[in-house]
């Protein structure tokens, strides 16, 4: 700014705002980041993609400051703005959703917020980068809000995107350490509380899988996991007790196969 003649442009105002804001000097932060906004809007009216990112980055400043409903309407409309021009599944559109979800949850608005968290976990499952650690963050905001309102959230409508995103890992090779593990086992859990025979069966797959990785990888030391595999133990008790318990009233095709459990 000082080389320019002490005079700061929009995008001084947006990349200093986003400083302050990661300092936590919200007061500073906001002002500077609403200024950017309303100068690129006025300026750069044909840049919606910029105008999205700008409003993202006044939202997230906003949910830090505990203003989740400002929040809201600022990631929606990013939201809008990328759903006409990068579209549904790029990266920027599933941040926007995810801060929405984030917001919505902040302000008891669960049906909303696990919405937005549907729309978002597609972008991370089904992206050419996918990670573990979104999808397993995901996967935790999903129990969250249906231990809250479980209505609010079926989880059963997660079953699909579940099985693309561990595809996306495979194909990537990321399925065989312990990140994955703890996302198959996360999985697991969300579909044993979504209920039903398939998606029950579906949980003691990924759960076995997911217990194995997460065991190997406590095992090695890279990480003191004993509190991620009792909890797969205790899933995989309760998915082939109803397994076993269905098929013996000729609800469900089979038992899930027996498994020593540590």
């Amino acid at each position: 700014v000082n080389l320019k003649g002490g005079v700061p442009c929009r995008e001084d105002h947006w990349n200093l705002g986003i400083a302050k804001k990661n300092q936590g000097k919200y007061g500073e932060a906001l002002p500077m980041l609403e200024r950017a906004l309303a100068e690129f809007q006025e300026h750069e009216p044909d840049h919606p993609v910029t105008i999205a990112k700008l409003h993202c980055s006044v939202a997230g400043c906003l949910q830090d400051m505990g203003r989740a409903h400002d929040a809201a309407t600022h990631y929606t409309e990013a939201r809008e703005l990328y759903l006409g021009t990068v579209g549904a599944r790029s990266p920027l559109f599933g941040g926007a959703v995810e801060g929405l979800a984030k917001a919505l949850k902040s302000q008891s608005r669960y049906a909303e917020a696990f919405e937005a968290l549907l729309e978002s976990f597609e972008v991370h499952a089904t992206c050419d980068a996918v990670h573990p650690t979104p999808l397993f963050e995901h996967l935790e905001l999903a129990l969250d809000l249906h231990g809250r309102q479980p209505a609010a959230a079926p989880l059963a409508r997660l079953a699909p995107l579940i099985d693309r995103g561990v595809a996306n890992l495979e194909a990537r090779g990321q399925a065989e350490d312990g990140n994955a593990g703890l996302v198959m086992s996360r999985a697991g859990k969300v579909l044993e509380r979504a209920g039903g025979a398939a998606n029950a069966r579906r949980a003691g797959e990924l759960l076995q899988r997911g217990r194995g990785l997460i065991q190997q990888s406590h095992s090695s030391g890279e990480a003191d996991l004993q509190h991620e595999i009792v909890e797969a133990d205790v899933l995989l008790r309760r998915v082939r007790e109803a397994a076993n318990a269905a098929e013996a009233i000729g609800t469900a095709p089979g038992a899930l196969p027996q498994q020593t459990l540590g």
